[in-house]
């Protein structure tokens, strides 16, 4: 089945992102790349603005959707343990992209854009409290990480094999909570 316009226009959006970055995205260079008359865009989003927050809840949403199997049950059921090794899980696997990593470097310079990276985060990893216990710093720790591979990943800047960064997914995952690692 072919995907819809507006999920061909994301993708579009998402691949340019990744090459130039989200602010240097305009509606011209959107349509093309996916194949669409300017007109055809704007049926979808009127304006640059809301198709680069669209992009980014199309991202975030991606993710969600990822934790949400990588969790395997409800998240109202889950504890923090769970919902940060689900987003370790995610972030340290295959998921989280390049574009991904482009798109939130650019979002971190409107308030609009980095709100859905923020609400992610809050419901998957919780709020910060003023005194943590341990368990709680590891999971902050394990979500730092998970983050930091993801950047190094995604920027060609790790040097080590397969087998070191089983170990490294592995050491996130325990100090997630899981005493196992993430897949």
């Amino acid at each position: 089945m072919r995907p819809s316009s507006r999920t061909a226009i994301l993708r579009a959006a998402v691949r340019l992102a990744e090459r130039s970055g989200i602010a240097s995205l305009t509606l011209d260079a959107a349509a093309q790349e996916a194949g669409l008359s300017k007109g055809g865009l704007i049926y979808h989003f009127a304006g640059k603005e809301q198709l680069m927050l669209a992009v980014v809840e199309h991202i975030t949403g991606a993710w969600d959707e990822a934790m949400r199997s990588a969790l395997g049950k409800p998240l109202e059921e889950a504890g923090p343990a769970e919902r940060v090794v689900a987003y370790t899980t995610v972030v340290a696997g295959s998921t989280a992209s390049r574009a991904d990593l482009a798109v939130l470097v650019d979002s971190v310079h409107d308030e609009n854009l980095l709100a859905p990276w923020r609400a992610l985060l809050t419901k998957w990893i919780g709020s910060p409290l003023a005194e943590p216990r341990p368990e709680e710093v590891d999971r902050v720790v394990a979500r730092l990480a998970a983050d930091g591979l993801w950047m190094a990943e995604a920027t060609d800047t790790t040097a080590f094999g397969s087998g070191a960064r089983d170990a490294v997914v592995a050491r996130i995952g325990e100090l997630a909570g899981s005493g196992g690692g993430p897949a």
